[in-house]
């Protein structure tokens, strides 16, 4: 009988131990973490900053968190066509993006693992465009988007955005302060296109008025995240 007790007091220790590490494992009320998205599968992973995801979280509650994120990228590619040595022209595209987002995060009780929520994010953004075109002393530039010197549309044009994101999510802890996540919004987006300005060797400028624009998308967030606690 005495055997017995022991087992069972051994067993429910053991238990309550583990009750305890486990709980340990989801955030608390002052806990900061961080994260990135991931990008080509658990199995070919790559690290993916340009679509979204650096983000940082603190937690008011243990089930009550404040988010703060924000994405950015940019790119400049050079074109140079030199079929007439005499007369070499080289054209320029440049792109910038930066998305910011603040907003809160509602957790519940899920697992001793898993940590599923709801929240709302407001989101600001900017964008700049801009083609250079130059040849033999002459310049030919489009400030606020891109201009395909073939056929003279425009494209990717600058400006800037704010909205709201409606968004689901779960994070699953694979070990103490380091978690896997996934994360599922619903955006409604309005924004305001950037004037275009042209400017041309010997020729006055031209101004173009930016238009508007607004929609709702569905999206999954920075695809599988990976985070952890400070």
């Amino acid at each position: 009988m005495k055997k017995v007790l022991l087992t069972a007091v051994a067993v429910f220790a053991f238990g309550f131990a583990n009750a305890q590490d486990d709980a340990s494992y989801k955030p608390t009320k002052g806990t900061v973490t961080t994260e990135v998205g991931l990008t080509g599968g658990l199995n070919n992973a790559d690290f993916n900053l340009n679509t979204g995801v650096l983000k940082f979280r603190y937690f008011l509650k243990d089930d009550l968190g404040l988010r703060l994120g924000f994405a950015t990228n940019s790119s400049r590619t050079e074109a140079i066509d030199n079929s007439n040595p005499s007369n070499v022209a080289t054209t320029i595209d440049k792109n910038s993006n930066l998305t910011l987002n603040l907003g809160v995060e509602k957790h519940f009780a899920g697992t001793e693992r898993l940590s599923t929520y709801a929240g709302a994010d407001l989101l600001i953004g900017f964008k700049g465009a801009k083609t250079e075109y130059t040849e033999n002393g002459y310049s030919y530039n489009v400030d606020g988007a891109n201009q395909d010197q073939a056929t003279g549309n425009f494209s990717n044009n600058g400006g800037n955005y704010f909205g709201l994101r409606l968004l689901t999510g779960a994070d699953y802890y694979i070990a103490k302060k380091l978690f896997l996540g996934v994360e599922a919004g619903l955006n409604i987006i309005t924004g305001k296109n950037k004037d275009i300005e042209i400017t041309e060797t010997a020729q006055p400028n031209v101004n173009i008025a930016g238009g508007k624009s607004s929609g709702i998308t569905t999206n999954v967030i920075g695809g599988v995240r990976i985070g952890y606690q400070f």
